[in-house]
């Protein structure tokens, strides 16, 4: 490492691992430093606290880190007034004091704003993200300004592109290819020369990519029928509102593939490619049909597969599909003695990569479901370990459709539809992971199909609104929150269940976008609300497994939060103790979202995993008791002692405790015993539409003296006949 003097400045080089970090001494500093070290960067620093800091680099770094307590945001400023400076991604570390400071922050030039406490693991994902844009661009800005002809010869084309889909500035390269020319892009919409499709998939992960600060990668066609070539595409964060796009022609190595189109075997896993295996599953069907045999069929995919492959790169992806072959191989050989078909040989299965993260098990000579479905849970049981890539740990677990021959397919491509179909029940049906075809399988997935398509256009047509479920306090009768609860009233179909619309939200990657647009509504709503009633009540919303899981939800949060003009602490935000329980990087998001001001409260307590005790280490504000345990809480039932040790517990750990799904007053009763805080449930109302939240906070806000215990079957009353009179 190199230390900045006051007398010399310091040294530069050409090294384009360069880090430069500006930063108070202390642990934060510390780890910074061992997590650029680790990531291969030579760090050199500028001491915080310096009045008078020399010359900057004549060679810009790769990366410029800045802690710098109160001076943070100055030093961002200094930074962006360097010419050399103005590509080069900087990463701002805050103890983070809301809005006002994250706000500051990126007006004064940072790429990404992260709250501290942070890890090192953290710490070294984010610079090894960033520094590859710093890396590029380091690299790239000499051979720009000195002679764009050295960029002829490289096989990518790099271009500046905005977020509405600009292409701002060709850098260089890939003047050869045969449709992506850079003259027909150069300073042009990318929906003015490229299928709306494509650029429509582009300006949407353009988006992402500025949203969550890190690498996206995809793939994309152009051409016709006789001309279609295949791309790769990486975008990279440029400050606020621009990303560099790389993209690289790989219609060659789509033709050699990845997973073989041809008779050969897929060159990553060495597994039989797509043709080779549905020619042996003809045969196989065949050798069945012919000797009155069963047959089984497995489609197996990864849960959270694509997340791995859009935030850690391809060649991360590529590892753990090698790892997932030659797991599945050794499952196969050790279960029963079960040895893996070659070719030309006989044998009791076949396995074969055929596209992407989807794998397909054969068993023959099937006589049951119970022998089936043992096979099935060693495969699932052979994912329990995580799989370890560069220091990475993984968990990838996959879920497995099954088809039967004869009774869901005679031929191969209908076996295979059917586990297909049994694939996308699995994904959708919980903690099994495994599902068996039935006859109405198929009717579900191609309404799920037709679904999948309405519901990436129900945004843009207005068909997703918000209902909101008040929350009572129990002492004084007063609305204490509203529930943002989603729903999609589809013009045809009518209203569409949330235990359809979540699965399915999931399953198409339209959660992101769904939960973002949930955030703005209802803080939209709080805001507005909140400008007639001086004690407008905390909104809450709940997050999605995939919501939770993203490393930028604390800045979508606090984009919610800014364009509503919201204050922090008007907001709650829900998550389920099964999530946490999940999630490694809980406790740190928790922590960041805390920092935030908004509140953590725990939905369904009491059916995960977890225990009070492991919950004072999270800074929750409260947690709901599932409702399961709130129906039984009036017979003498575990679930109703289970109800009253949770409510004690919690009390005394000094948790709010809310109680769900109440509809009695038996319920009520109970519950007002044992100290609960505030209920929710259909006995009070059932979720309100937009328009009818403002004549319920009127039936129930500050209508009692302070202090007051409420009849609360009177105020259910008394709002029956406001809103009836």
């Amino acid at each position: 490492m190199q230390t900045w003097t006051q007398e010399n400045g310091y040294a530069t080089g050409g090294d384009d691992g360069r880090a430069l970090v500006i930063a108070s001494r202390g642990e934060t500093r510390d780890l910074v430093m061992a997590a650029l070290a680790d990531e291969g960067f030579h760090a050199v620093e500028i001491p915080a606290a310096s009045t008078r800091p020399g010359r900057f680099p004549d060679e810009a770094p790769a990366l410029i880190v800045v802690d710098a307590g109160e001076r943070t945001e100055d030093w961002c400023r200094r930074v962006r007034s360097r010419v050399r400076l103005e590509h080069v991604p900087v990463i701002a570390l805050t103890d983070g004091d809301g809005r006002e400071a994250l706000h500051g922050l990126y007006g004064a030039g940072a790429t990404a704003v992260f709250i501290k406490p942070v890890d090192h693991v953290f710490l070294r994902e984010r610079f090894r993200s960033h520094g590859d844009t710093g890396r590029t661009l380091t690299g790239m800005q000499p051979a720009i300004m000195a002679d764009a002809r050295i960029l002829h010869a490289v096989p990518d084309t790099f271009f500046v592109l905005g977020e509405d889909g600009m292409v701002r500035e060709y850098l260089g390269g890939g003047e050869k290819d045969p449709l992506l020319r850079p003259e027909r892009l150069a300073r042009r919409r990318l929906s003015e020369v490229l299928p709306r499709d494509v650029a429509a998939l582009i300006v949407r992960n353009i988006r992402r990519t500025l949203s969550s600060g890190g690498p996206c990668n995809f793939e994309f066609e152009l051409g016709g029928a006789g001309e279609k070539q295949r791309y790769e595409m990486r975008l990279l964060a440029q400050g606020r509102d621009r990303v560099m796009a790389i993209t690289r022609n790989v219609t060659d190595m789509a033709v050699a593939g990845r997973v073989a189109g041809g008779g050969g075997p897929d060159t990553l896993t060495g597994l039989p490619g797509r043709t080779a295996f549905l020619g042996r599953l003809d045969a196989m069907i065949e050798d069945a049909r012919r000797l009155g045999r069963g047959l089984a069929v497995m489609s197996i995919d990864l849960d959270r597969f694509t997340r791995i492959n859009e935030t850690l790169g391809r060649a991360v992806g590529d590892a753990i599909l090698r790892v997932v072959g030659s797991r599945l191989e050794r499952c196969l050989r050790d279960a029963d003695a079960v040895q893996r078909a070659r070719p030309g040989e006989g044998g009791a299965t076949e396995l074969a990569r055929i596209g992407g993260d989807e794998f397909v098990v054969v068993l023959r000579d099937v006589d049951d479901r119970r022998t089936v479905a043992q096979v099935a849970g060693r495969i699932r049981a052979a994912f329990a370990d995580p799989v370890s890539y560069q220091g990475h740990q993984l968990e990838v677990t996959p879920s497995i459709g099954i088809a039967l021959y004869p009774a869901d397919g005679s031929d191969a491509q209908g076996l295979l539809h059917s586990a297909r179909a049994a694939l996308d029940e699995a994904r959708m049906g919980g903690e099994a992971g495994q599902e068996f075809y039935s006859d109405t399988m198929r009717q579900r997935a191609l309404r799920r199909l037709d679904l999948k398509d309405e519901l990436r256009l129900a945004i843009e047509r207005d068909q997703l609104e918000l209902r909101y479920l008040p929350r009572i306090d129990l002492e004084t009768g007063r609305v204490a929150g509203l529930e943002a609860l989603l729903r999609w009233q589809h013009p045809a179909r009518g209203a569409v269940s949330l235990q359809e619309l979540i699965p399915l939200a999931e399953a198409t990657g339209l959660m992101r976008p769904i939960g973002k647009w949930v955030l703005h509504a209802a803080c939209a709503h709080a805001a507005y609300w909140a400008e007639t009633w001086e004690a407008m009540p905390p909104i809450s919303v709940n997050l999605s497994e995939q919501e939770f899981c993203r490393d930028d939800l604390p800045r979508v949060v606090y984009g919610a939060l800014e364009a509503a003009g919201l204050e922090p602490a008007q907001l709650e935000l829900e998550l389920t103790e099964a999530m946490l329980m999940r999630e490694k990087q809980a406790a740190v998001m928790l922590q960041k979202l805390k920092a935030l001001g908004v509140g953590i409260v725990i939905d369904d307590f009491g059916v995960g995993h977890s225990s009070l005790g492991r919950l004072i280490q999270y800074p929750v504000k409260a947690i709901k008791i599932d409702r399961s345990f709130v129906e039984q809480c009036q017979a003498d039932t575990a679930q109703r002692s289970v109800c009253s040790a949770i409510i004690a517990m919690s009390r005394e750990l000094g948790l709010a405790v809310i109680a769900e799904g109440v509809e009695t007053v038996e319920q009520i009763d109970f519950l007002r015993e044992r100290g609960c805080h505030a209920l929710q449930g259909f006995f009070f109302a059932e979720p309100l539409r937009v328009d009818d939240v403002p004549a319920f906070l009127a039936a129930h806000l500050g209508r009692t003296p302070d202090g007051a215990v409420i009849d609360l079957a009177t105020i259910r009353s008394r709002f029956a006949l406001r809103n009836t009179g």
